[in-house]
């Protein structure tokens, strides 16, 4: 958690404080005993919470109020004893030991919890392109499907409609109406066809894809003449390369 210099500021000087009030406190009971222990436990915490320039400097404040507060003769940095300097170096050297290794630390685990999110990214990353793979592979599959559909039993296919396009017409159309390519009007195919099934070939035609590969057999007769032959058709309808494709051939049903 970051913190900005301010909010780093006052919480280090609360925690010193709550160090000093609480040794103060017990100053009568344990005199002249641990004048820098509770300081060591606040310099501990502001090196975890703010970082160690922080607690460096809290170290050093605490040198200070503890020698002047904590250690005889109280209130006066005079007449400091071999004892009173051996506890400020052990006070010191400890606290900013201790200091350091927590900031080694923190270091480390930023630094792992920055390789696991760069392996969680890169993970990301990889499964997405695997989907992307897989997606445009199944969709390559499909258009292998549908041209294999066309290209198999081509000599079947009556007629084609790709898209918003007009329908094409294929030489099995011309074979059953009967008629010849210069008699046969591109926009008007379905006046060949008996005037109720081109009804209802054209309606389906206009239908919108609902599921790919649907199949929708009818009867249709290629004459105008209402006792013609009829044939069985399938009317196949596909989304390719993300159009409409429909396909009407010949039924072996």
């Amino acid at each position: 958690m970051k913190y900005s210099f301010s909010d780093a500021l006052l919480g280090s000087c609360a925690l010193l404080l709550s160090a000093f009030f609480v040794r103060y406190a017990l100053h009568s009971l344990i005199e002249p005993y641990a004048p820098f222990h509770f300081f060591i436990v606040a310099c501990l915490f502001i090196a975890y919470l703010y970082g160690y320039q922080m607690a460096l400097f809290a170290t050093l404040v605490s040198a200070v109020a503890g020698s002047f507060f904590f250690v005889k003769p109280y209130f006066t940095f005079n007449s400091a004893g071999v004892t009173d300097v051996i506890q400020f170096l052990n006070f010191t050297s400890v606290t900013v030991i201790s200091v350091l290794v927590i900031e080694k630390l923190q270091r480390m685990v930023y630094a792992h919890e920055m390789v696991l999110k760069i392996m969680e990214s890169r993970y990301k990353i990889s499964l997405y392109r695997e989907n992307d793979r897989i997606y445009f592979s199944k969709k390559n599959n499909e258009s292998w499907a549908i041209l294999e559909e066309i290209l198999v039993d081509f000599e079947d296919i009556i007629l084609l409609q790709f898209g918003d396009g007009g329908v094409k017409l294929e030489p099995l159309f011309m074979t059953l109406a009967a008629c010849h390519p210069p008699a046969l009007v591109r926009e008007t195919w379905h006046t060949w066809i008996q005037p109720d099934d081109a009804a209802l070939l054209l309606a389906n035609l206009q239908q919108p894809v609902q599921a790919a590969g649907q199949v929708h057999e009818m009867t249709l007769r290629f004459s105008t003449d209402p006792q013609a032959k009829p044939h069985q058709v399938a009317l196949e309808s596909f989304m390719f390369l993300g159009k409409p494709l429909k396909i009407l051939r010949l039924s072996h049903a």
